[in-house]
Protein backbone atom coordinates (compact mmCIF):
# COMPACT_ATOMS: atom_id res chain seq x y z
CA UNK A 1 0.00 0.00 0.00
CA UNK A 2 0.94 3.34 -1.14
CA UNK A 3 1.71 6.23 1.57
CA UNK A 4 -2.12 7.90 1.67
CA UNK A 5 -1.72 11.98 1.23
CA UNK A 6 -3.62 14.90 1.24
CA UNK A 7 -3.15 18.18 -0.49
CA UNK A 8 -4.23 21.86 0.79
CA UNK A 9 -2.56 24.11 -2.32
CA UNK A 10 -4.11 27.92 -2.28
CA UNK A 11 -5.43 27.02 -5.82
CA UNK A 12 -6.65 24.62 -7.93
CA UNK A 13 -3.53 25.40 -10.53
CA UNK A 14 -1.20 24.42 -7.11
CA UNK A 15 -2.99 21.31 -6.39
CA UNK A 16 -2.65 19.95 -9.94
CA UNK A 17 0.69 21.08 -9.47
CA UNK A 18 1.53 19.29 -6.36
CA UNK A 19 -0.66 16.19 -7.14
CA UNK A 20 1.38 15.43 -10.45
CA UNK A 21 4.90 15.38 -8.14
CA UNK A 22 2.88 12.76 -5.94
CA UNK A 23 1.98 10.64 -9.21
CA UNK A 24 5.27 11.17 -10.60
CA UNK A 25 7.09 9.76 -7.20
CA UNK A 26 4.73 6.89 -7.48
CA UNK A 27 3.96 5.66 -4.50
CA UNK A 28 1.78 8.13 -2.64
CA UNK A 29 -1.88 7.67 -2.81
CA UNK A 30 -3.71 11.34 -2.77
CA UNK A 31 -6.86 12.33 -1.42
CA UNK A 32 -9.62 14.71 -2.77
CA UNK A 33 -9.64 17.50 -1.21
CA UNK A 34 -10.62 21.48 -1.86
CA UNK A 35 -9.43 23.20 -4.76
CA UNK A 36 -8.41 25.94 -2.39
CA UNK A 37 -6.88 26.39 0.63
CA UNK A 38 -9.24 25.77 3.34
CA UNK A 39 -8.99 26.90 7.05
CA UNK A 40 -7.19 25.14 9.69
CA UNK A 41 -10.65 23.57 10.89
CA UNK A 42 -11.75 22.29 7.80
CA UNK A 43 -8.58 21.11 7.10
CA UNK A 44 -9.37 18.52 10.30
CA UNK A 45 -12.66 17.39 9.02
CA UNK A 46 -11.17 16.31 5.46
CA UNK A 47 -8.09 14.58 7.69
CA UNK A 48 -11.06 13.06 10.58
CA UNK A 49 -12.88 11.44 6.69
CA UNK A 50 -9.56 10.20 5.41
CA UNK A 51 -6.96 9.65 7.77
CA UNK A 52 -4.07 10.25 5.57
CA UNK A 53 -0.15 10.05 7.14
CA UNK A 54 1.02 12.59 5.52
CA UNK A 55 -0.32 16.34 5.00
CA UNK A 56 0.97 18.69 1.82
CA UNK A 57 -0.28 22.21 2.52
CA UNK A 58 0.73 25.50 0.97
CA UNK A 59 1.84 28.04 2.97
CA UNK A 60 0.81 31.74 2.84
CA UNK A 61 3.81 33.40 5.12
CA UNK A 62 5.64 32.00 8.40
CA UNK A 63 3.00 32.94 10.69
CA UNK A 64 0.43 30.89 8.32
CA UNK A 65 3.00 28.24 8.84
CA UNK A 66 3.17 27.81 12.06
CA UNK A 67 -0.41 28.47 13.53
CA UNK A 68 -1.72 26.02 10.95
CA UNK A 69 0.66 23.27 12.10
CA UNK A 70 0.18 23.81 15.39
CA UNK A 71 -3.82 23.49 15.02
CA UNK A 72 -3.63 20.07 13.52
CA UNK A 73 -0.87 18.99 15.51
CA UNK A 74 -3.07 19.25 18.69
CA UNK A 75 -5.61 17.32 17.23
CA UNK A 76 -3.67 14.48 14.43
CA UNK A 77 -0.29 14.26 16.20
CA UNK A 78 1.45 11.61 14.18
CA UNK A 79 0.18 13.26 11.24
CA UNK A 80 3.34 14.50 9.02
CA UNK A 81 3.44 18.16 6.86
CA UNK A 82 5.19 18.90 4.68
CA UNK A 83 4.78 22.91 3.75
CA UNK A 84 4.89 24.19 -0.31
CA UNK A 85 5.19 27.90 -0.78
CA UNK A 86 6.09 30.41 -3.55
CA UNK A 87 8.39 33.19 -3.19
CA UNK A 88 9.29 32.13 0.64
CA UNK A 89 11.22 34.73 2.59
CA UNK A 90 11.76 32.96 5.51
CA UNK A 91 13.52 29.85 6.61
CA UNK A 92 13.02 27.06 4.97
CA UNK A 93 13.21 24.56 7.83
CA UNK A 94 10.95 25.99 10.93
CA UNK A 95 11.26 24.85 14.40
CA UNK A 96 8.07 24.40 15.43
CA UNK A 97 7.28 22.07 18.86
CA UNK A 98 9.23 19.48 19.45
CA UNK A 99 9.48 19.28 15.85
CA UNK A 100 10.62 21.32 12.20
CA UNK A 101 8.49 22.07 9.54
CA UNK A 102 10.12 21.96 6.04
CA UNK A 103 8.91 24.52 3.52
CA UNK A 104 9.82 22.90 -0.07
CA UNK A 105 9.76 25.55 -3.13
CA UNK A 106 7.26 24.19 -5.95
CA UNK A 107 10.23 24.12 -8.28
CA UNK A 108 11.77 21.46 -5.74
CA UNK A 109 13.47 18.13 -7.90
CA UNK A 110 11.26 14.90 -7.58
CA UNK A 111 14.05 13.24 -5.21
CA UNK A 112 14.57 16.03 -2.84
CA UNK A 113 10.63 15.90 -2.32
CA UNK A 114 10.90 12.46 -1.65
CA UNK A 115 13.78 12.73 0.92
CA UNK A 116 11.69 15.69 2.72
CA UNK A 117 8.83 13.64 2.45
CA UNK A 118 10.00 10.29 4.31
CA UNK A 119 11.67 12.88 6.81
CA UNK A 120 8.53 13.86 7.88
CA UNK A 121 6.64 11.07 8.18
CA UNK A 122 9.83 9.26 10.27
CA UNK A 123 10.22 12.09 12.51
CA UNK A 124 5.86 12.67 12.43
CA UNK A 125 5.95 8.52 14.52
CA UNK A 126 7.77 8.10 18.18
CA UNK A 127 11.04 6.04 16.27
CA UNK A 128 10.81 3.64 19.06
CA UNK A 129 13.73 1.44 20.59
CA UNK A 130 17.06 0.64 18.45
CA UNK A 131 16.14 -3.09 18.14
CA UNK A 132 15.77 -4.11 14.27
CA UNK A 133 18.50 -6.99 13.75
CA UNK A 134 19.23 -8.06 10.15
CA UNK A 135 20.66 -10.92 8.59
CA UNK A 136 21.53 -11.58 5.04
CA UNK A 137 23.62 -14.06 3.39
CA UNK A 138 27.00 -13.17 1.04
CA UNK A 139 25.47 -15.75 -1.52
CA UNK A 140 22.51 -18.30 -1.24
CA UNK A 141 23.18 -21.21 1.05
CA UNK A 142 25.28 -19.34 3.40
CA UNK A 143 23.01 -20.21 6.26
CA UNK A 144 21.71 -16.52 7.17
CA UNK A 145 18.21 -17.95 8.01
CA UNK A 146 19.18 -20.90 10.11
CA UNK A 147 21.07 -18.60 12.25
CA UNK A 148 18.43 -15.75 12.17
CA UNK A 149 16.00 -17.89 13.51
CA UNK A 150 18.38 -19.88 15.84
CA UNK A 151 19.59 -16.36 17.29
CA UNK A 152 15.71 -15.15 17.30
CA UNK A 153 14.82 -18.70 19.45
CA UNK A 154 17.60 -17.96 21.98
CA UNK A 155 16.90 -14.53 22.10
CA UNK A 156 13.67 -15.49 23.39
CA UNK A 157 14.17 -18.82 25.04
CA UNK A 158 17.39 -18.06 26.48
CA UNK A 159 17.82 -14.77 27.02
CA UNK A 160 13.92 -14.06 27.80
CA UNK A 161 13.67 -11.44 25.44
CA UNK A 162 10.42 -10.68 24.10
CA UNK A 163 11.27 -11.64 19.70
CA UNK A 164 10.11 -11.39 16.86
CA UNK A 165 11.41 -13.34 13.50
CA UNK A 166 10.40 -11.58 9.91
CA UNK A 167 11.07 -13.39 6.79
CA UNK A 168 11.42 -10.77 4.21
CA UNK A 169 12.92 -13.67 1.89
CA UNK A 170 9.81 -13.79 -0.23
CA UNK A 171 10.67 -16.35 -2.16
CA UNK A 172 12.04 -18.32 -0.12
CA UNK A 173 10.78 -18.63 3.66
CA UNK A 174 12.47 -21.92 5.57
CA UNK A 175 11.66 -21.04 9.16
CA UNK A 176 8.61 -22.68 8.27
CA UNK A 177 10.07 -24.98 6.49
CA UNK A 178 12.23 -25.58 9.32
CA UNK A 179 9.71 -25.77 12.20
CA UNK A 180 7.07 -27.18 10.20
CA UNK A 181 4.75 -24.61 10.50
CA UNK A 182 1.10 -24.31 9.57
CA UNK A 183 1.06 -20.67 8.93
CA UNK A 184 -2.71 -19.09 8.08
CA UNK A 185 -0.85 -15.51 7.08
CA UNK A 186 2.59 -14.13 5.63
CA UNK A 187 4.75 -11.65 5.68
CA UNK A 188 2.89 -10.20 2.48
CA UNK A 189 -0.13 -10.63 4.55
CA UNK A 190 1.08 -7.99 7.01
CA UNK A 191 2.76 -5.95 4.55
CA UNK A 192 -0.38 -5.50 2.76
CA UNK A 193 -1.98 -4.24 5.81
CA UNK A 194 0.53 -2.48 7.16
CA UNK A 195 -1.84 0.86 7.75
CA UNK A 196 -3.71 -1.56 9.71
CA UNK A 197 -1.92 -3.95 12.23
CA UNK A 198 -3.10 -3.09 14.72
CA UNK A 199 -6.44 -4.45 14.31
CA UNK A 200 -5.00 -7.56 13.01
CA UNK A 201 -1.44 -8.28 13.93
CA UNK A 202 -2.41 -11.55 16.23
CA UNK A 203 -3.92 -12.88 13.09
CA UNK A 204 -1.17 -12.34 11.29
CA UNK A 205 1.88 -14.03 13.56
CA UNK A 206 2.44 -17.40 13.92
CA UNK A 207 3.76 -18.12 17.18
CA UNK A 208 6.63 -20.50 18.41
CA UNK A 209 8.21 -21.72 21.34
CA UNK A 210 7.86 -18.24 23.29
CA UNK A 211 8.79 -16.40 20.02
CA UNK A 212 6.57 -15.11 17.12
CA UNK A 213 7.41 -15.42 13.44
CA UNK A 214 5.79 -13.61 10.23
CA UNK A 215 6.51 -16.25 7.78
CA UNK A 216 7.00 -16.17 4.02
CA UNK A 217 6.57 -20.05 3.58
CA UNK A 218 3.03 -19.77 2.55
CA UNK A 219 3.08 -17.33 -0.31
CA UNK A 220 1.52 -18.58 -3.23
CA UNK A 221 1.40 -17.63 -6.76
CA UNK A 222 3.13 -14.29 -7.98
CA UNK A 223 5.46 -12.80 -5.37
CA UNK A 224 4.06 -8.82 -5.14
CA UNK A 225 6.78 -5.97 -4.92
CA UNK A 226 5.74 -4.80 -1.17
CA UNK A 227 6.36 -0.94 -1.87
CA UNK A 228 8.89 0.76 0.77
CA UNK A 229 5.81 2.63 2.60
CA UNK A 230 4.84 -1.05 3.62
CA UNK A 231 8.30 -2.27 5.05
CA UNK A 232 8.28 1.61 7.10
CA UNK A 233 5.24 0.89 8.76
CA UNK A 234 5.76 -3.20 9.63
CA UNK A 235 9.39 -1.85 10.68
CA UNK A 236 7.80 0.72 13.06
CA UNK A 237 5.04 -0.72 14.49
CA UNK A 238 6.90 -4.02 15.16
CA UNK A 239 10.11 -2.17 16.84
CA UNK A 240 7.44 -0.88 19.21
CA UNK A 241 5.90 -4.19 20.37
CA UNK A 242 8.78 -6.31 20.84
CA UNK A 243 12.11 -6.23 22.29
CA UNK A 244 14.03 -7.38 19.51
CA UNK A 245 12.90 -7.56 15.72
CA UNK A 246 14.64 -10.17 13.85
CA UNK A 247 14.60 -9.38 9.85
CA UNK A 248 15.92 -12.08 7.73
CA UNK A 249 16.57 -10.83 4.11
CA UNK A 250 17.96 -12.06 0.96
CA UNK A 251 21.31 -11.43 -0.27
CA UNK A 252 20.04 -8.18 -2.59
CA UNK A 253 18.74 -5.27 -1.17
CA UNK A 254 16.25 -3.28 -3.20
CA UNK A 255 14.52 0.33 -2.69
CA UNK A 256 11.81 -1.30 0.03
CA UNK A 257 14.02 -3.64 1.92
CA UNK A 258 16.58 -0.50 2.47
CA UNK A 259 14.03 0.86 4.72
CA UNK A 260 14.72 -2.21 6.75
CA UNK A 261 18.84 -2.21 6.51
CA UNK A 262 19.00 1.66 7.17
CA UNK A 263 16.70 1.04 10.34
CA UNK A 264 18.84 -1.62 11.56
CA UNK A 265 20.99 -1.46 14.91
CA UNK A 266 23.17 -4.16 12.83
CA UNK A 267 23.04 -5.66 9.39
CA UNK A 268 25.32 -9.26 9.86
CA UNK A 269 26.31 -10.69 6.21
CA UNK A 270 26.85 -13.83 6.84
CA UNK A 271 29.65 -15.56 4.73
CA UNK A 272 31.35 -18.88 4.66
CA UNK A 273 34.94 -19.45 4.37
CA UNK A 274 35.12 -20.20 0.82
CA UNK A 275 36.78 -17.56 -1.18
CA UNK A 276 33.54 -16.65 -3.73
CA UNK A 277 31.73 -16.37 -0.48
CA UNK A 278 34.16 -14.03 1.09
CA UNK A 279 34.46 -11.90 -2.14
CA UNK A 280 30.35 -11.92 -1.97
CA UNK A 281 30.33 -10.78 1.61
CA UNK A 282 32.54 -7.80 0.40
CA UNK A 283 30.61 -6.78 -2.11
CA UNK A 284 27.66 -6.99 0.15
CA UNK A 285 28.96 -4.81 2.44
CA UNK A 286 29.71 -2.38 0.19
CA UNK A 287 26.56 -2.06 -0.94
CA UNK A 288 24.70 -1.49 2.29
CA UNK A 289 27.27 1.07 2.99
CA UNK A 290 26.47 2.79 -0.40
CA UNK A 291 22.30 2.73 0.65
CA UNK A 292 23.11 4.69 3.93
CA UNK A 293 23.53 1.97 6.72
CA UNK A 294 26.34 3.29 8.64
CA UNK A 295 29.75 1.33 8.44
CA UNK A 296 29.86 0.63 12.15
CA UNK A 297 26.63 -1.24 11.66
CA UNK A 298 27.56 -3.44 8.85
CA UNK A 299 28.88 -6.98 10.77
CA UNK A 300 30.45 -10.24 8.98
CA UNK A 301 29.55 -13.73 10.67
CA UNK A 302 31.68 -16.31 9.44
CA UNK A 303 29.57 -19.34 9.45
CA UNK A 304 30.87 -22.97 9.76
CA UNK A 305 33.83 -21.94 10.94
CA UNK A 306 36.59 -24.91 11.66
CA UNK A 307 39.66 -24.31 13.53
CA UNK A 308 41.22 -26.91 11.08
CA UNK A 309 40.65 -23.80 7.96
CA UNK A 310 42.38 -21.14 7.20
CA UNK A 311 43.15 -18.34 9.89
CA UNK A 312 40.20 -15.56 10.86
CA UNK A 313 43.02 -12.90 9.67
CA UNK A 314 44.04 -14.75 6.19
CA UNK A 315 39.98 -14.76 5.77
CA UNK A 316 40.19 -10.88 6.93
CA UNK A 317 42.46 -10.13 3.75
CA UNK A 318 39.95 -11.43 1.59
CA UNK A 319 37.18 -9.72 3.05
CA UNK A 320 38.71 -6.44 3.40
CA UNK A 321 36.14 -5.98 7.25
CA UNK A 322 36.81 -7.69 10.68
CA UNK A 323 34.70 -10.41 11.04
CA UNK A 324 32.05 -10.05 14.32
CA UNK A 325 31.51 -13.12 15.41
CA UNK A 326 32.11 -17.10 14.43
CA UNK A 327 29.90 -19.61 13.75
CA UNK A 328 31.32 -22.95 14.15
CA UNK A 329 30.94 -25.78 12.02
CA UNK A 330 28.80 -28.11 13.46
CA UNK A 331 26.45 -29.80 10.68
CA UNK A 332 25.45 -32.95 12.44
CA UNK A 333 23.79 -30.76 14.99
CA UNK A 334 21.93 -28.96 12.87
CA UNK A 335 21.09 -31.52 10.55
CA UNK A 336 19.65 -33.19 12.86
CA UNK A 337 17.87 -30.39 14.38
CA UNK A 338 15.96 -29.58 11.02
CA UNK A 339 15.22 -33.17 10.55
CA UNK A 340 13.26 -32.82 14.00
CA UNK A 341 11.71 -29.96 13.19
CA UNK A 342 13.23 -27.94 16.50
CA UNK A 343 15.53 -25.31 17.22
CA UNK A 344 19.53 -26.51 17.01
CA UNK A 345 20.23 -28.03 20.42
CA UNK A 346 21.68 -25.45 23.21
CA UNK A 347 23.99 -28.62 24.15
CA UNK A 348 25.95 -28.64 21.01
CA UNK A 349 28.94 -26.62 19.64
CA UNK A 350 26.88 -24.71 17.59
CA UNK A 351 24.06 -24.26 19.68
CA UNK A 352 26.58 -22.79 22.24
CA UNK A 353 27.73 -20.18 19.78
CA UNK A 354 24.18 -19.11 18.80
CA UNK A 355 23.65 -18.80 22.65
CA UNK A 356 26.22 -16.53 23.09
CA UNK A 357 25.62 -14.33 19.90
CA UNK A 358 22.20 -13.93 21.67
CA UNK A 359 23.34 -12.80 24.67
CA UNK A 360 26.06 -10.28 23.27
CA UNK A 361 22.94 -8.68 21.03
CA UNK A 362 21.82 -8.33 24.71
CA UNK A 363 24.66 -6.34 26.12
CA UNK A 364 25.62 -9.50 27.92
CA UNK A 365 28.61 -11.79 27.46
CA UNK A 366 27.98 -14.82 29.46
CA UNK A 367 30.52 -18.00 29.48
CA UNK A 368 29.09 -21.55 28.66
CA UNK A 369 31.67 -23.29 29.13
CA UNK A 370 33.89 -23.84 32.15
CA UNK A 371 37.47 -21.92 31.52
CA UNK A 372 40.85 -23.74 30.93
CA UNK A 373 39.08 -24.65 27.27
CA UNK A 374 39.73 -22.60 24.19
CA UNK A 375 35.74 -22.90 23.32
CA UNK A 376 35.11 -19.40 23.07
CA UNK A 377 37.49 -19.33 20.31
CA UNK A 378 35.16 -20.50 17.96
CA UNK A 379 32.27 -17.74 18.77
CA UNK A 380 34.40 -14.29 18.72
CA UNK A 381 37.14 -13.62 16.58
CA UNK A 382 40.08 -12.68 17.86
Amino acid sequence: MSLSAIIFAVSAEAQARIQRRCVNLGDIKVYPSSDCRLSAPDMIRLINSYSPELALIEFYDRDDALKTEEILRASHPNLAIVGFANNWHYETLIKTPGRYLQILPATIALEEMRAAIVDAVTLAKTPGPDNVIVFLPAKAGSGASTIALNVTGALANKCAKNTILIEADLHSGPAGMYLDLKPTQSVVDALEQSHRLDSCWNDLITPVENFAVLPASNIRGIIPQPSAWEYRRLVMYARHHYEFVVFDLPEVVNQATEVVVTSAKAVYVVCTPEVPSLKLARKRCAGLIDRGVPEDRVKIILNRYSQKGPEPAAIEDILGYPIGRLIPNDYKSLWEANLNRRLVDGRTVVGKAIESFAWSLTGKQVELVKSGRKFFDLFTAS
